[in-house]
């Protein structure tokens, strides 16, 4: 389409994508029981199927959903099984807005930006492939984030997939083992559980100070940008 040959036009149009959806998230109400009772009346193989679908489909349209749909996930599957049904639908997400974010907007970002932006993603391109691991293993950056900033830049899809199918398993498997005993995203059950598991919570403090480590690292490194 002719349209999409303009790199100013489509970059408006990504922009105006990521405000839409950001907007249908925050007024869109959605009912976790419900999903839960439709999965549980599917047979076991259709509901992971249908799990994924949700995860994938629903998360793009509504980016709180996928909260509820952790816990829920961990609850229905247990930890094992709702950390491959999220790892695969991760990868299908990563997939789908690295490209989007490609598409629509890193022509624009290498032909017309300039300034402070222009340098960020100089700077992010230049990143290597363990920095990339490190981003994807932190719970800190939101992997929304990190698949439409890395579509934006000259990373290669091959390479970013590499780090999103080695390096999500970990993050994703430790807060689904802790969902799956706490059972819901309340902050006074997940302290009730850290108080009657005192190493899990020695874990996930160290877990914590690394990645705040690595943050104040990453800053250095953006500082010029």
């Amino acid at each position: 389409m002719r349209i999409f040959e303009n790199i100013t036009l489509r970059f408006v149009y990504f922009i105006l994508l990521i405000i839409g959806l950001f907007i249908l998230s925050s007024t869109f109400s959605i009912q976790p029981q419900a999903i839960d009772k439709f999965l549980r009346g599917a047979p076991l193989f259709y509901s992971c199927i249908l799990f994924v679908f949700l995860y994938v489909v629903g998360t793009f349209f509504i980016w709180y959903l996928k909260d509820p749909l952790k816990v829920i996930g961990a609850i229905l599957f247990g930890a094992y099984l709702s950390t491959f049904l999220i790892y695969i639908a991760e990868i299908v997400n990563a997939v789908i807005f690295f490209n989007l974010s490609s598409i629509l907007g890193r022509d624009f970002i290498e032909k017309k930006l300039r300034g402070g932006f222009k340098n960020f993603y100089q700077k992010l391109e230049d990143i290597n492939l363990g920095w990339v691991f490190l981003l994807r293993f932190i719970p800190l950056i939101p992997y929304r984030v990190l698949d439409l900033s890395f579509g934006l830049s000259k990373l290669p899809l091959k390479r970013y997939l590499l780090a999103v199918v080695v390096a999500s398993p970990p993050r994703i498997f430790w807060i689904q083992v802790i969902l799956a005993s706490v059972k819901s995203l309340s902050p006074q059950k997940t302290i009730e559980y850290f108080s009657q598991h005192p190493q899990i919570y020695f874990l996930s403090f160290l877990y914590a100070v690394v990645t705040l480590i690595f943050a104040f690292r990453l800053k250095k490194i953006f500082k010029s940008s």
